[in-house]
């Protein structure tokens, strides 16, 4: 016991990098029911729907699977989705080329080139997982794809302990965030580094979001959950800039 002691102390924290993103990631995309946006998308757009007009057009960056740019398709809004490469868009996802409003699956360097902007843009799980040039790079292609008056909607966990969520690998002898999370935001910090990089705040808001699933439980367990829901600290943040 004391060695195996010895050697976790011992272990490395993974520094995550293109390859070992892409391997992480991929591995996942065979699991599309552990995508937040997944299980609440649907009820990300609800909430997101009063700041929307029926005419914007509408970006989901870095949309992976495509289980958010469905709900906004399902829900009458013209939205595209982009992602670093187009063969990663819709992986295992849910079908998206019969959709008429669809506006396009881009990579993200040809709509920086080629100049497009839109009305909105959702940056869905996204912000929580990428180190300072990443995120810098992420914050700076929103503002350039934004048009002037538009919005910036964001989620994210809402103060996280990142610690409660490391696990280690006794292969590699490194341990790392469950979820590839790399840091953690709150109420406080995210809006800061939103004004940094050139975005005015218009809403800030801690919730938790529903999950579609609950609605195929019984009556008494979703009320037993969203009692529970309502006396626990609020799992999201939810940012909305400009």
């Amino acid at each position: 016991m004391n060695g195996a002691q010895d050697n976790r102390l011992q272990s490395q924290s993974i520094v995550w990098d293109e390859r070992l993103l892409q391997r992480f990631w991929s591995f996942y995309a065979n699991q599309p029911e552990t995508y937040f946006s997944f299980a609440k998308g649907a009820d990300v757009v609800r909430r997101a729907r009063g700041y929307l007009s029926p005419r914007n057009l509408i970006l989901d960056y870095g949309c992976g699977p495509g289980f958010l740019l469905h709900e906004l398709l399902k829900a009458g809004f013209s939205a595209g989705g982009a992602d670093i490469s187009v063969d990663v868009i819709g992986r295992n996802g849910p079908p998206l080329g019969s959709q008429k409003n669809l506006l396009g699956l881009f990579a993200i360097d040809d709509l920086l080139q080629e100049g497009r902007t839109f009305d909105a843009i959702f940056l869905i799980e996204v912000v929580e997982h990428l180190y300072d040039d990443a995120l810098a790079a992420t914050l700076r292609n929103c503002r350039a794809l934004l048009r002037p008056g538009g919005r910036l909607f964001i989620t994210t966990p809402n103060d996280e302990l990142l610690e409660d969520s490391i696990v280690y690998c006794p292969v590699s002898n490194v341990t790392f965030h469950r979820w590839q999370h790399v840091r953690s935001w709150n109420s406080t910090t995210l809006p800061a580094a939103l004004s940094n990089h050139g975005f005015t705040v218009d809403h800030v808001d801690t919730c938790t979001f529903r999950d579609h699933r609950e609605f195929q439980m019984s009556l008494v367990r979703r009320t037993v959950r969203r009692v529970l829901d309502q006396l626990r600290k609020p799992k999201s943040l939810f940012v909305i800039a400009g």
